[in-house]
C-alpha cells in the first residue's frame, strides 16, 4: 500500500509499508521471514515490511490463496515469505538519495550488510542496518501540481427530480458556501424563529437568498474587517465560486519519515543434529504530516452582544432584533493539527533446528515481538475548552473574559476571537490547543515446533511429510490521554458540554488473543519419470485452530499438480482458509474521526454531505470469518522457443461471514436501504433546526454475509542473448508482462471490479492492473524502461452517467519508469561497485481527478495512480 493517503488522522498507520494481496486487505495477508511469524506494527495485525534487512534478502517466496493450512492461520488472501542469505560472507553498502522534479519531497537512504563465518565455518554472523529520510510533502501546491483544482463530487445545482439533471456532478473551483478562513454568519434568531440566509426547494432546485435578514453575508477577515460573503452557485455544502476558502490542498501529501532499522544473527551448528540461532531485530520511525484545520460547518451559535464582535455588527444585529446567530468557522488562526506518530518494533527469536536421520529435519523456534506506539495528534482543539472560550462577555470591569470565568473564575479560561484572520491571541490558541494521544504497546509470543521428512516411497518416489504446533498470544495495552477518555458523542453545536477533542480521541483499551494450532502437510508423487515425460504430484495439508475467542476451526488445502510433457504443468488447488477477529477488531475503544456522510434520510432543509463524528470500536461478538479459495493454472516454458516461459492462473476467493468495518457512506446508504443493523450504529439529533440530522456513526466491524473475489493473473517473460540477433553483441534482452484481472470484487451484493474508487471509496478494484519491462544488461551496464498501467473505470457499477452522476467514468493511467546501473568497479558479483539511477513517473503523467465528497481529501485516489510526479533517485552500492 502506498505511502500515500496512509497518514489519517488518528489511524496511526503513517510511513508503513504494508502488503495487501487481491485487494483483500493487509490483515489478510500473511507475512513471515524464513517461515516465522513477524511481530505486527498495528492492533490490526498488519507488519510494516520496512522491518525486515532487505539488503540481506535471498529471495521473496509469495503464495496468492490456499496457504491457511500449511503456512498459518489468517493468510486468507495468501502469504508472503522472506528468505533471508543465511550464509551470506562479506560486506554491502549502498547510499542513494532523489527529489522530485517538483524539488520537493527530497529523501536519502543509507543501508549497509555484514557477514562472517568462523569456527571453521560452524559458526556464522550477520548484521544489517539501515537509515531513511524523507522530507515529505506538507502542502499541494496547485500551481505546481495542476491537477488539484479544488474538485469535488457535490449535489447538483439547481437539480430537481424532473428537470433531467445528474443526481451529483463533478465540480471545480469548489468553495465552502457556509465556512470561511475567520468566520462567516449564516442564520439568525429572531424571536424564537432562527432563519437561513438561503434555501434549496427540494422540489424545484431553486436556491432563494434571504438578502433582506439583517447581517445577511456578513464575514470576517484579516484583523477582523467585516467584508460582504460573496456566494457562488450553491451546491451542497459548497459552491462554484465565490468566496475563496477550500482547505483540501493543505493536507500533507506525504508524511515526513524518519526511519532506523537494525537486525543481526549469530548461528553455530552444534553437530548435524542440532544448530542454534538467535536474531533480533531493532526498528524506529516517525512520521509527521499535517492534517485538517479545525473547521465549523455552521455549527457555532454565537450571542449577538460577544464583544469581539465589531460594533457595527451589534448595532445591526440589535436594530434587526437578532438575540444570536449562526456561524461557519475555518478555524485558520488555530493552525493545522500535525500527526507525530513514533513507532518503535523489537523482534528476538531463538530457533533450533537440525537432523534427525534418515533425512527428517525439526525446527523449534520462541519469538517475541513488541511494536511501541505513540501516536500524537497536536494541535488538537479541546472541546470543552473551545467552547468556553468562544462564549466571550464582558466583566464588571468592562474586561472581555470568558462567561464561564464569572461563576469560576479559576478556570484559566482566556477568551478567544474567532470573528477574522489573525484575531486570535496566542494566549487564546494555548488555552484552546492540546495534544490528543494514544500510548500502544502490541506484544506478540510465538512457540512453535516442526518436523519434515520422507517417511515412505511410492512407485513414483518419496512421499514428503511434515507436521508441527504452534502456541500465539497477541495482545494490546493502549492509555489514551484523559480529554479523550472524556469524549461523548452527540449534537455538534457549539458552545457545548461535550468532552473530547475536535478530532483524535483515542481511548484506552486492552485484551489478549490466545492461539493454538496443529497442522500436516504431505506431498505425495503420482507420476514421475514416464516414457512420455509425464509427472503428477498430490499436496494436502490440514490445520486445526482454537482461538480463546472465537473457538475451534479446521483449515485444509488439496492441491494437484500434473505435467503431461515438458513443456506444460498445470496446477489445481482447493483450499479452506480463515482468518479470527484481531485486537483491533474485538477490542478497539472508540477512537474518533470527523467524516462526510451522505445523508440519505436527511429530511427538506438539510444540506448534503453531513459532517459527523465517525468512531472506530470493537465488537466481541466477531466469529471467524472463512475462505474457500480455488486456484487453477497452467505454465508454458516451450522447448521450441528457450528463454521464454508464461503462466496463467484463475483465482476464486469466497468469504463466509468476512469481517468488515463499512465506511460511514455504506453504513448510511444501507440503513436507507433498510438494513436496520446498520441504522442501530447511526446516532441522530436536531442539529442547526433540522431534525432526525447525523451526528454520529459507529464504524463497528460485523460479520457482513460474503465477498467474491475473482479473477486471473498473466506472467510472460522472454529473455533473449543479443548476440542472437547481432553477431557479437553483448548482453541481453528481456521483456516481461506482468497482468491482473479482476473479474469479480463482490461485498454482499454490491459488486466493485471496475469501481476505481474515489479518495473516500472503501475499494478501488480497476478490471486491469499490467507491469511490462523491456530491459537489457551486461557484465557491466544494465537498463530497464517499465510501463505500468491501470485500466479505466467508474465510481459505481450501479450508477448511470445523467442520472446518479454527471459522468461516471474514471480514466485509466501508463505510467513509465526508467531506471539504469553501470559497474564502475570490480569484475564479479562478490566484488563489485556500481552507481545506478531510477526515475519514476518518467514523463510526468498527472493522475486522473477521482474525486470525493470531502474537501480534506486530494482528488485523485493514491491506491491506483500517481499524485508526486516525476520523482529522481541516484545511488552508488558495493559488495566486497
Amino acid at each position: 500500500t502506498s505511502r500515500v493517503g496512509n497518514g489519517a488522522t488518528s489511524t496511526g498507520t503513517a510511513g508503513l509499508a504494508l502488503l495487501d494481496l487481491r485487494g483483500l486487505g493487509s490483515n489478510r495477508t500473511l507475512v513471515l521471514v524464513d517461515g516465522q511469524r513477524v511481530a505486527p506494527s498495528t492492533q490490526t495485525a498488519a507488519v510494516d515490511i520496512n522491518n525486515i534487512p532487505s539488503a540481506l534478502l535471498q529471495r521473496v517466496d509469495i503464495v496468492t490463496g490456499g496457504a491457511s493450512a500449511a503456512y498459518g492461520s489468517d493468510a486468507v488472501a495468501g502469504v508472503v515469505n522472506f528468505i533471508i542469505d543465511r550464509k551470506f560472507k562479506g560486506f554491502k553498502f549502498n547510499v542513494n538519495g532523489g527529489r522530485t522534479s517538483r524539488d520537493d519531497n527530497r529523501g536519502w537512504q543509507v543501508t549497509g550488510s555484514f557477514g562472517t563465518s568462523f569456527a571453521d565455518g560452524k559458526g556464522h554472523f550477520l548484521i544489517s542496518g539501515e537509515h531513511e529520510h524523507q522530507d515529505g510533502i506538507d502542502i499541494i501546491d496547485p500551481n505546481t501540481r495542476k491537477w488539484f483544482g479544488f474538485t469535488l463530487l457535490v449535489p447538483t445545482p439547481g437539480r430537481t427530480a424532473t428537470n433531467g439533471l445528474a443526481r451529483q456532478s463533478i465540480l471545480t473551483n469548489l468553495n465552502y458556501n457556509n465556512v470561511a478562513q475567520g468566520a462567516v454568519i449564516n442564520s439568525v434568531l429572531r424571536g424564537a424563529t432562527r432563519t437561513n440566509f438561503f434555501a434549496t426547494n427540494a422540489a424545484t432546485g431553486v436556491v432563494t437568498f434571504n438578502t433582506a435578514l439583517p447581517l445577511f453575508g456578513t464575514s470576517f477577515g484579516n484583523g477582523g474587517a467585516v467584508q460582504p460573503f460573496v456566494y457562488g452557485t450553491i451546491a451542497g455544502n459548497f459552491m462554484v465560486g465565490g468566496n475563496q476558502w477550500n482547505e483540501g490542498n493543505t493536507i500533507a501529501l506525504i508524511p515526513q519519515i524518519d526511519r532506523t532499522s537494525g537486525w543481526a544473527s549469530l548461528s553455530y551448528e552444534f553437530s548435524p543434529a542440532i544448530e542454534a540461532r538467535i536474531e533480533g531485530s531493532y526498528s524506529q520511525s516517525h512520521t509527521l504530516g499535517s492534517a485538517a484545520y479545525h473547521r465549523n460547518v455552521n455549527n457555532i451559535d454565537v450571542s449577538a452582544t460577544n464583544p469581539f464582535l465589531p460594533a457595527s455588527v451589534r448595532a445591526a444585529a440589535a436594530a434587526g432584533n437578532v438575540s444570536s446567530f449562526r456561524v461557519g468557522y475555518g478555524g485558520f488562526d488555530l493552525g493545522r493539527p500535525r500527526n507525530d506518530n513514533r513507532r518503535t518494533n523489537y523482534r528476538l527469536v531463538g530457533t533450533l533446528l537440525g537432523e534427525l536421520g534418515g533425512g527428517w529435519t525439526w525446527e523449534a523456534y520462541y519469538q517475541h515481538g513488541r511494536t511501541n506506539l505513540d501516536i500524537q495528534l497536536l494541535n488538537a482543539t479541546d472541546n470543552i475548552r473551545f467552547s468556553q472560550a468562544i462564549d466571550a462577555t464582558t466583566n464588571g470591569a468592562g474586561q472581555i473574559v470568558c462567561r464561564s470565568t464569572l461563576t469560576n473564575p479559576t478556570n484559566g479560561c482566556v477568551p478567544l476571537n474567532i470573528f477574522g484572520i489573525g484575531v486570535a491571541s496566542p494566549a487564546a490558541i494555548a488555552y484552546v490547543k492540546g495534544t490528543a494521544f494514544q500510548n500502544q504497546k502490541i506484544t506478540q509470543d510465538v512457540a512453535a515446533v516442526s518436523v519434515n521428512g520422507e517417511p515412505f516411497s511410492t512407485w513414483a518416489g518419496p512421499v514428503s511429510f511434515a507436521a508441527g504446533v504452534e502456541h500465539r498470544k497477541d495482545s494490546v495495552v493502549a492509555v489514551g490521554d484523559p480529554v479523550s477518555e472524556g469524549f461523548t458523542v452527540g449534537p455538534s453545536l457549539y458552545p457545548t458540554a461535550l468532552g473530547g477533542f475536535f478530532t483524535g480521541n483515542f481511548k484506552s483499551n486492552a485484551g489478549a488473543i490466545k492461539v493454538n494450532e496443529a497442522f500436516t502437510e504431505v506431498v505425495v508423487p503420482l507420476l514421475k519419470d514416464s516414457p512420455q515425460g509425464q509427472s503428477a504430484d498430490f499436496n494436502g495439508a490440514v490445520r486445526v485452530t482454537d482461538y480463546s475467542f472465537s473457538g475451534t476451526v479446521v483449515t485444509w488445502k488439496a492441491g494437484f499438480s500434473y505435467q503431461p510433457i515438458d513443456d506444460i504443468r498445470i496446477r489445481v488447488v482447493r483450499s479452506r482458509d480463515i482468518r479470527a477477529p484481531n485486537i483491533q477488531e474485538l477490542f478497539a475503544a472508540g477512537s474518533s474521526q470527523a467524516a462526510d456522510v451522505t445523508d440519505a434520510q436527511l429530511p427538506p432543509g438539510g444540506t448534503n454531505p453531513v459532517r459527523v463524528t465517525a468512531l472506530v470500536d470493537g465488537n466481541l461478538a466477531l466469529t471467524p470469518e472463512k475462505a474457500d479459495t480455488l486456484g487453477v493454472g497452467v505454465v508454458f516454458q516451450p522447448s521450441f522457443l528457450k528463454g521464454f516461459t508464461a503462466s496463467f492462473d484463475y483465482y476464486k476467493i469466497e468469504i463466509t461471514d468476512a469481517i468488515q468495518a463499512l465506511s460511514v457512506n455504506e453504513i448510511s446508504s444501507g440503513c436507507a436501504a433498510g438494513n436496520m443493523v446498520l441504522c442501530s450504529f447511526i446516532t441522530r439529533a436536531t442539529v442547526g433546526g433540522i431534525a432526525n440530522t447525523i451526528t454520529a456513526i459507529r464504524r463497528t466491524p460485523v460479520n457482513i454475509g460474503t465477498t467474491l473475489v475473482r479473477g486471473f493473473d498473466i506472467d510472460a517473460s522472454y529473455r533473449v542473448p543479443l548476440g542472437d540477433i547481432f553477431k557479437g553483441a553483448n548482453g541481453a534482452l528481456s521483456l516481461r508482462l506482468l497482468a491482473t484481472h479482476a473479474i469479480n470484487y463482490r461485498v454482499g451484493n454490491n459488486e466493485a471490479a471496475g469501481e476505481n474508487g474515489g479518495p473516500n471509496a472503501p475499494f478501488a478494484i480497476p478490471r486491469w492492473r499490467t507491469n511490462t519491462q523491456l530491459s537489457y544488461d551486461s557484465d557491466r551496464f544494465g537498463l530497464s524502461l517499465t510501463m505500468r498501467t491501470v485500466s479505466s473505470g467508474v465510481y459505481d457499477l450501479t450508477w448511470v452517467s445523467g442520472v446518479d452522476i454527471d459522468n461516471n467514468v474514471i480514466e485509466g493511467a501508463k505510467y513509465f519508469d526508467l531506471g539504469g546501473n553501470l559497474r564502475i568497479w570490480g569484475d564479479s558479483d562478490q566484488k563489485e561497485a556500481e552507481i545506478f539511477f531510477k526515475i519514476d513517473n518518467l514523463l510526468d503523467k498527472d493522475p486522473p481527478v477521482v474525486v470525493g465528497s470531502a474537501a480534506s481529501t486530494p482528488p485523485y485516489n493514491p491506491a491506483l495512480y500517481d499524485g508526486i510526479g516525476r520523482t529522481f533517485r541516484i545511488g552508488l552500492r558495493t559488495r566486497f
